[in-house]
């Protein structure tokens, strides 16, 4: 874990912090990363430095940075549990797929296995024998639960047998079906809503604390919603050039959607 410390003008952070004293100024402050490593975070810090620059804000560097982070660690745990979940739908999906394709396979058909490197030609077993053999051992070790959960996931074992995995019962064939026939969705939503609930954590800042203020009722002025929009790519949550709108009208978009759900 790396562990930076900062020079932060508490005064600044009291909406932050209540039990901030009266007197706090500026004062070294620590932050651990757990989610970001020493390499990252100096990526981070020049480039928000130089985007700060732009903006006319460099003297709330340290500050905006502070907050960044902090949010960051407090919010990178669910965006990694989001796509953990749905890249183990994709593996329950398809591992549910090859060997619900093995059983349902007629005996009088022809039937081999396939590997496929994705930059090579693919290597078969034609021997219909030999292929269903192989594919039996696999069959045979996943009903058993003897394979590496760290490699599958601990889900497949839920999606497989219920909510009683340790049970020595066989895998069910309409449960195989039902999870072969499953479409995992990509969780945009609830990435999303990350994304909004960083930025409403910093705007009270960006609106107290320095010259980009809004109007009263104003949800997100394009100012705010282009300086958010470089915050979320320098930490790496988008990728500008997978994304067909204007920043501003992307951060805009977002805002009207989720916003209500971070602010009072």
């Amino acid at each position: 874990m790396y562990t930076i410390t900062l020079l932060l003008d508490l005064s600044r952070l009291r909406s932050y912090f209540p039990i901030l004293d009266e007197t706090s100024t500026v004062q070294p402050t620590s932050i651990s990363l757990e989610y970001i490593g020493e390499e990252n975070f100096k990526r981070i810090n020049i480039e928000l430095l130089q985007k700060l620059e732009e903006y006319k804000l460099t003297e709330h560097h340290n500050e905006l940075l502070y907050l960044i982070l902090l949010k960051n660690e407090q919010i990178r745990g669910r965006y990694d549990a989001y796509w953990e979940n749905y890249n183990d739908d994709l593996t329950s999906k398809e591992v549910a797929k090859f060997l619900l394709t093995f059983k349902e396979t007629r005996p009088t058909e022809h039937f081999q296995l396939v590997a496929r490197p994705t930059l090579s030609s693919a290597s078969a077993i034609k021997d219909t024998a030999i292929a269903k053999w192989m594919c039996e051992v696999l069959y045979d070790r996943i009903e058993r639960k003897d394979f590496p959960l760290g490699l599958f996931g601990e889900k497949l074992l839920f999606d497989l047998f219920g909510n009683n995995p340790e049970s020595s019962k066989t895998i069910d064939i309409g449960r195989l079906k039902l999870i072969a026939n499953k479409s995992p969705k990509v969780p945009t939503v609830r990435l999303r809503k990350l994304y909004v609930e960083l930025c409403c954590y910093l705007q009270p800042y960006i609106i107290d604390q320095t010259h980009l203020t809004a109007q009263e009722g104003t949800l997100l002025t394009d100012q705010e919603a282009n300086l958010f929009f470089c915050i979320l790519e320098m930490i790496g949550y988008i990728d500008k050039d997978k994304i067909t709108s204007e920043p501003k009208d992307y951060m805009h978009s977002m805002f009207s959607k989720h916003a209500k759900l971070y602010t009072s």
